[in-house]
């Protein structure tokens, strides 16, 4: 847990991060490969995690079966230290294969959905390779996986990206062309609206 809230900023503009780009790469961006159309939202989503600045985190074009996905590399977890592991991030490209694009999103909401996976990183890098292993595992149970994925939600909510998490969640739910089944099963692994909201007014 923090020590002190971090302020919850509301939204953040493309144009404006933009205006920032050179610092947030200076800062944050030495281990960052990443596309050019998906830098600006994760350049400013990993500026909430500095202990990630270094880490080596790649973003794949792919063709999966979900929006994104991220995860440490196997040999990296196998045979280098937390703090030198390498992680990849995966980002679907084909429509059909997707319930939500990563491009179609707004780019606050970018910014919430990124700041969760560097929120798994942050706890992954924290770990060693048996408490990964646990982490990992937690995918086999529908229950463990709640747990975990909501308490990856309230960290990115403490770490200050709580109203963009929030319009990430809102996106899907309201606003994409998201099947109602997928839908549900947001509802039911991810913190909902309402229960993001409260944490960010307490956060506060």
């Amino acid at each position: 847990m923090n020590a002190q809230p971090i302020e919850q900023t509301r939204s953040f503009d493309s144009l404006e991060v933009a205006n920032e780009v050179d610092s947030l790469r200076s800062n944050f961006g030495g281990g960052l490969i990443v596309p050019s159309r998906y830098e600006l939202s994760a350049l400013k989503a990993i500026s909430y995690y500095p202990e990630l600045a270094n880490h080596s985190i790649e973003f794949r074009e792919a063709r999966i079966k979900t929006t994104l996905n991220a995860r440490p590399t196997v040999w990296s977890l196998l045979f280098r230290r937390k703090e030198k592991r390498r992680y990849i991030v995966r980002i679907n490209t084909r429509k059909k294969d997707s319930l939500v694009l990563l491009t179609d999103v707004p780019f606050n909401a970018q910014v919430g959905v990124l700041g969760h996976e560097f929120g798994h990183f942050s706890d992954y890098s924290k770990r060693n390779f048996f408490g990964v292993l646990k982490r990992l595992f937690a995918y086999g149970s529908r229950k463990k996986k709640e747990a975990f994925e909501k308490e990856i939600d309230a960290l990115t909510i403490e770490r200050g990206l709580g109203w963009q998490l929030l319009d990430w969640s809102q996106y899907v739910l309201s606003e994409s062309e998201a099947s109602e089944k997928y839908k549900d099963f947001k509802r039911l692994i991810y913190l909902e609206p309402e229960e993001i909201e409260h944490l960010i007014n307490k956060n506060n």
